[in-house]
């Protein structure tokens, strides 16, 4: 009697502690699963393109191309506009999109746009080309620096503008495959509205912490 009864507690404590595993477990899988509640998770078209809900930095998310040729770090504020969305099959792509920044109002204080154009067939032949082209889209106002990484070299630099009471600051530039085909041009700009007292200090946190590591994170599959 004594070993049946030792014998269905240590069935019962066994039961107990699988029923506690699976509840551990579908917690983790419900914490795992749970999507972040930020704006690029809650846009349909947008969300088509984020691969995970852990970030890559802070407040950033990866993204995946729909071509297969690329990833980068997409920020939790931003919504890829659809309409101007372009994908010819697997060779080009050009990305846009709108960003809003934590809860800064985007009318009245400051935005921010990003804007990505893939090229597959881009390689180490038509660099000086790129970089002449991407010059001129901002009036050499770019002081490119080269990065080069294991796989890719990166060509980028910070600006700021300021026209008609607007300043605009941010990043740009131009990564390659070293390895194989492959190019991207990146653009990741914030406007700031006349008066806006924190302008200056979103920049310095910006070009100091954020714009190189987002741009290191633009990486070729």
């Amino acid at each position: 009697m004594r070993t049946m009864f030792c014998l269905m507690t240590v069935a019962i404590l066994f039961l107990g502690g699988c029923t506690v595993d699976k509840k551990q477990d579908q917690k983790k899988r419900e914490v795992q699963t749970t999507e972040p509640d930020v704006r690029a998770f809650k846009d349909p078209f947008t969300k088509k393109f984020l691969t995970s809900t852990k970030e890559v930095l802070p407040e950033y998310y990866p993204l995946r191309s729909k071509t297969g040729g690329y990833e980068m770090a997409f920020p939790a504020g931003g919504v890829i506009v659809k309409e101007n969305y372009e994908l010819h099959e697997k060779s080009v792509e050009l990305l846009m999109a709108n960003v809003h920044l934590g809860n800064y109002d985007p009318i009245k204080e400051v935005s921010a746009s990003l804007k990505m154009d893939y090229y597959s067939y881009y390689d180490k032949e038509t660099i000086e080309a790129n970089l002449s082209s991407l010059r001129a889209e901002y009036d050499n106002r770019l002081n490119l620096r080269k990065l080069p990484l294991e796989d890719r070299d990166i060509y980028w630099s910070t600006y700021t503008l300021t026209e008609s009471n607007y300043k605009y600051f941010g990043v740009a530039g131009y990564t390659q495959n070293t390895t194989k085909t492959g190019g991207v041009y990146f653009s990741y700009e914030f406007t700031c509205n006349p008066g806006f007292q924190k302008c200056q200090q979103l920049e310095q946190e910006f070009k100091q912490k954020i714009a190189l590591e987002w741009v290191k994170q633009i990486r070729f599959n």
